[in-house]
């Protein structure tokens, strides 16, 4: 390992090239890490002592290839710095190109002797090179072509540091870099490069856990291995995961893959750590081993965007029925086990062929988790249960799996989250509320199922309807007629339960707010919700009808998502 100061500047004026190796993470500044660096380089044109450097971190990397006309070299760490640096300079040789020259700096020694090698191939030209879309959004910049097009974070960077290049402190931002500083270290083969690559970015912007498991399965592996397994699984992860910018969707399927694989509650941040010794547990750790394990991770990666709704491929519709009402319902602690499910019958070769039994297990799950949050119980202690059901084993000769699976999920259960009986999901209905926060979310999911269930195809799309209070959540004195001398104990026992709550178009919203139970009921007329249309037979809204009501979607509860015993 070699360190030495280095001029900022210098790393550039040479025929040298920087590469972005397919095993780092993206760029990922934003605004608060762009406006402090340009800050930093503004305040230290200004400072008083002009001979002090600015050190500006470190600058690690290894060199690639070496010859009398051009080095090239792998970034380990700095690529947040350069990837800045350099438009924040291709910025300013904009803004020079139309107010003159900065000092010892033109437009043109800036972009032919800082950012591009002229007169080499394309893949030699430009001094940074990046990787997938952050790259093409940087070429577009560097050869000023549609310069900020483009819906990722270089993009981004190009039009925030656009917006603060003036031809009034361009002056200023030169000499600021002319006075940064880093200290750059060139590896040598024998240093571990992933270990200091994790020890560096333990500070600073972290790596999340998925940037550090693409690490660690492409660093050490030829250049051709590394392209190769990053083209053909990890982009399709985040392809399937909807993640190209949201790498927290990797880092919750990662880690709800190691709850499976591991049988325990893997948290957020320890996803890495498990990942990695489970791999050398397993054996999965070497080198010839990391492209099976890529495609796997690739297949799954396709399955849990199932669960999540983000996947190009869709399983059956009996399946895709059950996702979408697991997913409409907001409580996510099944997946270990429902991606489990989908993977044991891709292998079968059963989830496209006869999705019979997955269909059956799946409908288990969402009868669970459906009755638990009717009857009010607490979800404490759920994630625990999926993930060890998702770990357990199934004899090879068992002939029905999904009766297998039934009967494990009621040994499975404790007292705080066994699935609740008829009589506890029909006074959970009856008796609590099911408004705010979280609950509205499962409410609407609620109600959306049982409109589908009774429309059979021709209900209206979920996606525009909203919940709606039947009794308004601001009384008037017309509803407190209509309620009697008892209107304020029963607007507040009853607003916010089931019984009180139905499905109206978005657009309603305002028009129905806090009329009369008859004004409201013209609309009701024409709603396409067959739920919210009957109401509008209701003779008046009182107490009794809203009882009356909880006991009727009680009883259609208990048919969508029954449970009959543990055998």
């Amino acid at each position: 390992m070699k360190a030495k100061e280095t001029p900022f500047f210098e790393l550039f004026n040479l025929k040298v090239q920087y590469l972005v190796p397919r095993w780092q993470r993206r760029y990922v500044w934003r605004e608060t890490e762009i406006h402090r660096l340009m800050d930093d380089m503004l305040a230290i044109a200004d400072a008083e002592n002009q001979a002090r450097p600015h050190y500006g971190g470190t600058m690690i990397t290894v060199q690639e290839s070496s010859s009398s006309v051009m080095k090239v070299y792998r970034v380990v760490d700095g690529q947040q710095r350069l990837t800045t640096v350099s438009i924040l300079l291709a910025c300013i040789a904009d803004t020079l190109g139309a107010d003159g020259a900065g000092g010892d700096l033109t437009p043109e020694d800036i972009r032919d002797d800082l950012l591009t090698n002229p007169k080499k191939p394309e893949d030699r030209r430009r001094k940074l090179r990046l990787q997938d879309g952050d790259e093409e959004e940087y070429r577009r910049i560097i050869e000023r072509d549609s310069p900020g097009s483009g819906d990722g974070h270089v993009a981004d960077a190009w039009r925030i540091v656009r917006k603060r290049v003036r031809s009034e402190n361009v002056q200023s931002l030169i000499k600021g870099l002319h006075r940064l500083r880093v200290i750059s270290i060139v590896l040598e083969d024998r240093d571990d490069a992933q270990q200091i690559f994790e020890s560096l970015n333990a500070t600073g912007k972290p790596l999340t856990e998925g940037e550090k498991v693409k690490n660690w399965l492409l660093m050490g592996l030829s250049e051709d291995v590394q392209n190769e397994l990053h083209r053909d699984h990890w982009l399709a992860i985040e392809s399937a995961l909807d993640a190209r910018y949201d790498a927290e969707r990797i880092d919750l399927f990662l880690r709800d893959v190691m709850r499976w694989w591991t049988g325990r509650l893997v948290a957020g941040n320890r996803t890495y750590d498990e990942f990695r010794r489970w791999a050398i547990r397993k054996g999965r750790d070497n080198p010839e081993r990391r492209p099976a394990l890529c495609a796997k991770l690739a297949s799954l990666a396709s399955l849990y965007g199932q669960l999540t709704g983000t996947a190009a491929t869709q399983p059956s519709e009996e399946v895709k029925r059950e996702l979408e009402h697991l997913r409409a319902m907001g409580i996510d602690a099944h997946r270990p086990f429902t991606l489990r499910l989908l993977w044991d019958a891709k292998q079968a070769g059963e989830s496209g062929r006869d999705p019979t039994r997955l269909v059956h297990t799946l409908g288990y799950v969402s009868s669970w988790i459906t009755r638990l949050w009717l009857a009010g119980h607490s979800f404490t202690g759920l994630g625990k249960a999926f993930v060890k059901l998702a770990s357990a084993s199934v004899p090879d000769d068992e002939p029905d799996r999904a009766r297998c699976w039934r009967r494990r999920m009621v040994g499975v259960q404790d007292q705080r989250n066994a699935v609740p009986s008829d009589s506890e999901v029909t006074e959970g209905i009856r008796l609590n509320p099911k408004y705010g926060g979280k609950d509205t979310r499962a409410t609407r999911a609620v109600l959306c199922a049982m409109m589908d269930r009774e429309a059979w195809g021709e209900a209206p799309s979920c996606g525009k309807l909203t919940v709606e209070h039947i009794m308004p959540q601001t009384l008037n004195e017309d509803w407190r007629k209509d309620l009697g001398d008892r209107a304020e104990e029963i607007h507040g026992r009853h607003l916010h339960r089931l019984g009180n709550l139905t499905l109206c178009g978005g657009k309603w919203g305002s028009a129905l707010s806090n009329r009369r139970f008859e004004a409201k009921k013209q609309l009701y007329k024409k709603s396409s919700v067959l739920m919210t249309q009957r109401l509008a037979g209701v003779p008046r809204w009182d107490e009794d009808a809203m009882r009356l009501r909880a006991e009727e979607l009680a009883r259609d509860a208990l048919t969508m998502w029954p449970w009959t015993g543990g055998s």
